[in-house]
């Protein structure tokens, strides 16, 4: 009986810890996708401009507006997918830096014109002293810092510049992709009318919603196999209760009553089965960079829960059987 305990203590333990696994994948890949988007949210929005404007008359207008903050603006060049103007004010998102650093707000009041480029770029640049600087049509951009990751995207081929106040002016706005993201939801309505815009519109990202190329579709793999770990869960359930099936069949016979049997055997498999699933997640925890704990934990706690119905069920019908 102690080996049988033992034996459901570390076959749950290892479903739990192989879970820890997946959901790192998941994060992984979540993490390649954002970066693939210019290290943008999927709340992200499209703005059409109505009338012609210049990138500072816009990046004026949303700084000034109190009821815009926390964001950063993307004009993409409809020309070169690599090239991005940035501009951002308060506190926006900063995509991982492998050295440097990404733009503070004082760089963009700045008489100077500021780069931060993909970890692609890297080799190129040229440091005559204590700066880098990046040849950019035919000019030299000094570099702040180097985006990127120990994954490979879309991010490492990419050139944000944070233009000066002089070339702000004289960029029109109409002619680049204009993407608008915010620490937190923005409300389209405000944006619409701030920026007099003609249309603002979801950034139609990839990857991220089922109607926009499928979260689902991305993770479908890593997702298919935490189901399979549930049934696999589930299986060890019934393996674990038809191996006790002669033991409990004596105690019937000995005159233990049906139900206070159900109890005392489930306390035993609630308590196995939770233990194990205890210390395969924090194992895997310990051993991973997983960042964001709470799906993992809400898949686990379900599957112990649902488990253990399963298990009673199944238990009190074989006892009924048995009586």
């Amino acid at each position: 009986m102690l080996t049988k305990r033992l034996f459901l203590l570390l076959y749950t333990a290892v479903l739990a810890l192989a879970s820890v696994f997946l959901f790192v994948k998941i994060q992984q890949r979540s993490l390649i996708i954002q970066l693939d988007n210019h290290n943008l949210s999927a709340a992200a929005y499209h703005v059409t401009l109505s009338k012609k404007e210049t990138i500072w008359d816009v990046t004026q207008a949303i700084e000034k507006n109190k009821n815009i903050k926390n964001v950063q603006i993307h004009f993409q060049d409809k020309k070169n997918k690599h090239l991005t103007y940035f501009f951002g004010t308060g506190t926006f998102g900063v995509p991982p830096m492998i050295n440097g650093s990404f733009f503070g707000t004082g760089t963009f009041d700045s008489e100077v014109e500021v780069a931060v480029v993909g970890k692609n770029y890297e080799k190129k640049l040229y440091e005559p002293k204590d700066q880098e600087y990046l040849k950019i049509s035919n000019k030299y951009v000094p570099v702040l810092g180097v985006m990127g990751d120990k994954y490979s995207s879309q991010l490492d081929k990419q050139i944000f510049i944070a233009p000066s106040i002089e070339k702000s002016k004289q960029l029109t706005a109409n002619n680049y992709r204009i993407i608008i993201d915010g620490k937190k939801a923005l409300n389209r309505n405000v944006l619409k009318s701030v920026l007099d815009a003609k249309a603002v519109e979801h950034l139609a990202q990839k990857h991220f919603f089922i109607n926009q190329d499928s979260w689902i579709l991305d993770h479908f793999q890593e997702l298919l196999i935490l189901a399979a770990l549930f049934i696999l869960f589930v299986f060890g359930t019934i393996i674990w209760i038809i191996s006790n099936g002669k033991r409990q069949r004596s105690l019937l016979g000995q005159g233990k009553e049906s139900r206070q049997l159900l109890f005392e055997e489930w306390e035993f498999y609630a308590l196995l089965s939770g233990l194990g699933t205890i210390f395969g997640v924090m194992g895997g925890m310990l051993i991973t960079d997983l960042t964001n704990y709470i799906p993992l934990l809400i898949y686990n706690i379900s599957g112990v829960i649902l488990a253990n119905i399963i298990y009673i069920l199944v238990l009190r019908k074989r006892l009924k059987r048995s009586e």
